[in-house]
């Protein structure tokens, strides 16, 4: 299918500048709870998948195991993540969110909610459910074409 250039441009344009203004927004609302934004992600990835491998994490981050064990480092520090053991194999060291570590994301998802919903409260709900459904089909688009190597 062919599309406006100018259309595709604005869209691409549109998309980079709203990428660089959350990035700042996040990092500020971040500095209160002393973690960095991949680090937030991070929680945010052990909170979704439970204790799991480090190379697990580098595969969703999609970074390398040695990235990601730079951060859990200084998770670890800060007790907010664990290291434990598999049951099946004691070889296999596992990482999950500390009770301290699940405290502090939820403390930082509140103010990440307050914050999102000064923005979003200028769009009706039907908009946002829309504007999720085609961030969530571009997403989808993105990861099949990546996988195909295309």
């Amino acid at each position: 299918m062919q599309y406006d250039e100018n259309l595709i441009d604005n869209i691409i344009m549109t998309m980079t500048s709203i990428n660089k203004k959350l990035r700042l927004i996040v990092e500020k609302d971040l500095q209160p709870f002393g973690i960095t934004g991949p680090q937030f992600h991070m929680l945010l990835a052990l909170k979704r998948e439970g204790g799991t491998r480090v190379t697990h994490l580098a595969d969703l981050m999609k970074v390398k195991p040695s990235a990601i064990t730079v951060i859990m480092d200084r998770l670890i520090e800060r007790e907010l993540v664990q290291r434990t053991h598999s049951l099946e194999d004691r070889r296999v060291v596992m990482m999950e969110l500390s009770p301290k570590g699940i405290e502090l994301l939820e403390e930082v998802r509140q103010s990440h909610q307050k914050m999102m919903s000064h923005y979003f409260s200028r769009f009706s709900e039907e908009e946002l459910s829309t504007f999720l459904q085609l961030f969530e089909k571009l997403d989808g688009v993105i990861s099949t074409t990546n996988r195909e190597g295309s």
